[in-house]
């Protein structure tokens, strides 16, 4: 991810530039781009309703 790219984009939107910030935008960017390619290649992961195995003594179940 470009500087440059970020630092135009926080510009338009009225946002100041910090410059110690831009590291940590990219890095925030790029780990988005890496989730949508996930859901590209699995897109229909989150329709999927999860099983979940609950432990009675872990939950404090009461008899």
């Amino acid at each position: 991810m470009d500087a440059t790219f970020i630092k135009t984009g926080l510009e338009h939107q009225g946002y100041p530039v910090y410059e110690d910030d831009i590291p940590y935008i990219a890095d925030m960017l790029n780990l988005i781009h890496q989730q949508e390619a996930l859901l590209e290649n699995f897109p229909y992961v989150n329709f999927e309703v999860p099983i979940t195995v609950f432990d009675k003594g872990v939950i404090g179940w009461q008899n």
